[in-house]
């Protein structure tokens, strides 16, 4: 492996070996029933000035902070779907199936459950913990 693809590496690695963030027993912000977020789709949730994109996966939920770090895109504006883990020159390995967002504006590529930039080895979003509660009503927890 080149020292130019070390980053890269690195990046797929925290995606592929973290685990979704856990709630901090701060503030629950309220989005509503699960049963009305479609799977791969997104639901935006506005509080004070935070955007917030949450997202059915699998038939978990995931909440992805709504700005690009690279230009300020609104990111839930992007797309979502897999990508390709680094390799040999004409190697494809997809990877991170229907949990890679995309933004919009420039294709930088983030990790829906950890935020974790494709692009570098710091790169991230802010995500956050979700919970449903025993009538199916979704949760952020800040």
């Amino acid at each position: 492996m080149s020292a130019s693809s070390k980053p890269l590496e690195t990046a797929f690695a925290v995606a592929e070996g973290s685990l979704a963030p856990e709630a901090s027993g701060g503030i629950s912000i309220r989005v509503g029933p699960g049963a009305e977020i479609e799977e791969g789709t997104c639901r935006l949730v506005q509080h004070g000035n935070i955007s917030i994109g949450v997202y059915r996966v699998n038939g978990s939920f995931h909440a992805i902070r709504n700005h690009c770090p690279h230009q300020g895109a609104p990111l839930c504006r992007g797309t979502l779907h897999a990508t390709y883990a680094p390799g040999a020159v004409g190697e494809y390995r997809p990877a991170l199936e229907g949990r890679v967002l995309r933004c919009p504006w420039h294709g930088w590529e983030f990790d829906l459950i950890t935020g974790k930039g494709l692009y570098d080895a710091r790169g991230r979003v802010k995500t956050y913990a979700t919970r449903v509660d025993e009538e199916g009503i979704v949760f952020i927890d800040l």
